[in-house]
């Protein structure tokens, strides 16, 4: 969560794109969300940026592991409507 706009173009928050899929370091989605060191969660993007209450781009959830056992992969081509047969 941050209204900061340097930090949300510094770690390129600014450029997600509703549908992207997203992996959440640190993220336990198990019951609710909360934070645990070396949880994975991944996710795809439901919301833009919200100035009003100061929170980023909204997530949900599609899986996690209390492990580092998810790895992910920066793509150009992360965003649901590719893994869709059009």
């Amino acid at each position: 969560m941050t209204a900061d706009e340097e930090e949300t173009k510094k770690h390129g928050i600014d450029r997600l794109r509703f549908g992207d899929l997203v992996l959440l370091q640190d993220c336990d989605n198990s019951f609710g969300r909360g934070y645990l060191k070396g949880a994975v969660t991944i996710g795809v993007v439901i919301h833009s940026d919200c100035v009003k209450m100061g929170h980023g781009p909204g997530i949900t959830a599609i899986m996690t592991c209390k492990k580092s056992l998810i790895n992910g992969e920066i793509t150009e081509n992360a965003n649901i409507s590719d893994c869709m047969k059009k």
